[in-house]
């Protein structure tokens, strides 16, 4: 039995050294950063910190919900926004949509984007895919979206199809909050006979 009870008083008293020397460690780290003030000194290391040094904030699966300054609720989500400095957000895999003043319900997808907090500039790109009531879907490599005016452009090809026909064109402008929208360069349709 004095076996017994020596070992188990050997457990304790290693369990409580364990404890003071994790704390005793963690102390001289602790005073070896708070007196560094020499060029040389010792120095503590994050290496999960990115290289530029700059932390990133980053949020999963954002949702914001809103209405407009008409009164037109609009939803927007992402799989990841990061913060890229004071003005600037990424999102990923972008997913919006909105009633218009008619009802018309519009839809957007797109891969990326970069949103200035500031100017309310928002810059799509990797794909993107509008889809409005009723059928129609366009697709485009990137777009330029200004949330205040409720405007967009894009300079690149832009494709879509719907009930009436196919379109194809060089770049397009949208105003009035998507309620009209302007084919821009060489503009070719396809219209269905009915």
């Amino acid at each position: 039995m004095t076996v017994m009870s020596n070992y188990t008083r050997f457990v304790e008293l290693s369990k409580r050294f364990l404890w003071v020397l994790v704390a005793v460690m963690v102390g001289v780290v602790v005073w070896i950063a708070s007196y560094n003030t020499g060029e040389n000194g010792a120095r503590i290391v994050f290496s999960n910190i990115p290289k530029s040094g700059v932390l990133q904030n980053i949020m999963s699966k954002p949702h914001y919900q809103g209405i407009d300054v008409r009164g037109r609720p609009y939803t927007v989500a992402a799989d990841k926004a990061a913060q890229l400095d004071k003005d600037n957000v990424s999102l990923e895999n972008i997913r919006a949509d909105m009633v218009m003043s008619n009802g018309v319900w519009i839809a957007l997808n797109a891969g990326f984007g970069v949103l200035n907090l500031q100017t309310k500039m928002l810059e799509l790109n990797k794909g993107i895919d509008v889809f409005y009531e009723g059928g129609y879907e366009f697709r485009t490599d990137h777009a330029h979206v200004d949330i205040q005016k409720g405007s967009a452009y894009g300079d690149a090809a832009i494709e879509g199809q719907g009930n009436l026909g196919t379109l194809q064109a060089d770049g397009f402008s949208m105003g009035t909050r998507g309620e009209t929208i302007h084919f821009t360069g060489s503009v070719k349709m396809m219209l269905y006979r009915k």
